[in-house]
């Protein structure tokens, strides 16, 4: 019996393939809790960039005496398809110049497409902030934030087809 005594070495091929199934399978799991983790962290830093431009807006009404006037269209931090559309008064290229002695350089964290971003509307005595098509999950933002054209959150999507988050003064307290 010469092969009684001899000790198993190595793993067998089933074995190996097992234990990389396991592998993959709890890799995957923590890639989706990962991704989920981060959406959570852009609309968080999208609510506070919310409460900073506003701030700003406010800093910028006190000391003159109006809000910066878009002329009844929108300005854009970010969004491509606004960001060329000046501020009337104060005359600035767009709402980040008008706002730059109150706020750092501000845009959102996630992807942004042609129309999608932080856009601002304003008159002179109302304004409107408006992060447009960009936030990921609308379970995440207080419901003083989601516009009333939303009229509720089905999973983590807007019912009316469009994610997006505001704060406003004046003719546009209930949305933009």
């Amino acid at each position: 019996m010469p092969y009684a005594d001899t000790a198993r070495r190595g793993f067998t091929l089933i074995e190996l393939l097992v234990v990389i199934a396991i592998i993959g399978i709890l890799s995957s799991v923590v890639l989706a809790s990962l991704n989920a983790a981060r959406g959570r962290a852009n609309d968080v830093r999208r609510a506070q960039d919310l409460r900073q431009i506003q701030r700003a807006i406010e800093l910028y009404a006190d000391e003159n005496g109006h809000y910066p006037n878009s002329g009844a269209t929108y300005a854009a931090f970010d969004a491509p398809n606004y960001r060329g559309n000046p501020i009337i008064s104060p005359n600035a290229a767009n709402i980040a110049e008008a706002l730059a002695p109150y706020i750092g350089k501000i845009g959102d964290p996630g992807p942004v497409t042609a129309d999608a971003g932080y856009l601002y509307r304003g008159g002179g005595n109302d304004y409107c902030v408006l992060i447009y098509k960009t936030p990921q999950d609308m379970r995440n933002f207080s419901a003083g934030m989601v516009p009333a054209r939303c009229t509720g959150v089905t999973g983590s999507q807007c019912n009316s087809g469009i994610n997006a988050i505001y704060v406003g003064v004046g003719a546009h307290a209930a949305g933009c």
